[in-house]
């Protein structure tokens, strides 16, 4: 599953942005992984679209090899959109199609809504542009659940919140139990790599988001995969952005939990390169 070539570096100031580039193709996918992976993580992607595409697969600051985030960061979000522009320079980049899983689907669709000429076609895999409930948004993670990641991150550090960031009986169902735990032991190196201070980023800024006000900025052509069975992202925020977004389809895989980009590749993969290609 690994990826077996080294990544490179994008140098600005004392930060460095980790990313791996593969593939000569005309048009350029950068990917971007979610909480709590890496580059590393579209493996299963990688194999299907290195032939056709100009890949990027980068590494957010905190996670696979890029540098930490400042101490004193209270956007996290904006961090990782600047980062993505600034990589795109970096590699003279005028306009990419733009993938984003979880997480990196609500980076994705900020970067999409601020910088619109940038962007060819966005992809979101169980994105959204807001993580807790609230009054008026009664999907996501409550504040009970909250509570459960950073208490478990409390008691058992990084082995705790990443046991229940990766809980079986949320994710992975649709795989045989051996291909579960192989799944599984592959993401937890990612995610231990990461360490308790990256994951708690996430809860503790990137969920405390609420994009829906730049939704309506996004122009380009979207495709919003969901999976039925996610429950830290449901349905309902891709339906919510499909009404939103000028010129967005929709697509709910049956049966698949958070992480279908891995549990289901020949879906995903075909969906995202049928939709890229239209």
């Amino acid at each position: 599953m690994e990826f077996d070539f080294p990544s490179q570096k994008c140098t600005f100031g004392d930060a460095e942005i980790a990313f791996r580039e593969e593939g000569s193709g005309k048009q350029t996918i950068i990917w971007v992984h979610g909480l709590p992976l890496d580059s590393r993580s579209w493996a299963a992607q990688r194999l299907h679209f290195a032939k056709g595409y100009h890949n990027v697969y980068l590494d957010l600051r905190e996670y696979g090899e890029s540098s930490k985030l400042p101490d004193e960061v209270q956007d996290v979000t904006q961090v990782y959109c600047d980062d993505i522009k600034t990589l795109m320079d970096h590699l003279f980049i005028q306009r990419a199609h733009l993938v984003g899983f979880a997480s990196a689907g609500h980076v994705a669709l900020r970067f999409a809504a601020q910088n619109p000429a940038r962007i060819q076609k966005l992809v979101t895999i169980n994105g959204t542009p807001r993580f807790r409930r609230g009054e008026d948004w009664p999907w996501g993670f409550s504040e009970e659940a909250i509570g459960l990641f950073t208490s478990a991150a409390a008691r058992d550090g990084i082995r705790g919140i990443t046991a229940a960031v990766l809980n079986p009986s949320v994710v992975f169902r649709e795989l045989s139990s051996v291909e579960a735990q192989k799944v599984k032991a592959w993401f937890e190196k990612m995610s231990h790599n990461a360490g308790t201070k990256t994951l708690l980023g996430f809860f503790n800024h990137i969920s405390r988001d609420d994009d829906r006000h730049l939704v309506p900025q996004i122009l380009a052509p979207t495709l919003l995969i969901t999976g039925s069975m996610s429950q830290e992202v449901p349905s309902q925020s891709a339906m919510y952005l499909r009404q939103k977004i000028k010129d967005a389809r929709m697509v709910e895989i049956p049966d698949a939990d958070h992480f279908a980009f891995i549990t289901r590749p020949v879906i995903v993969n075909a969906l995202i390169e049928g939709f890229l290609s239209s």
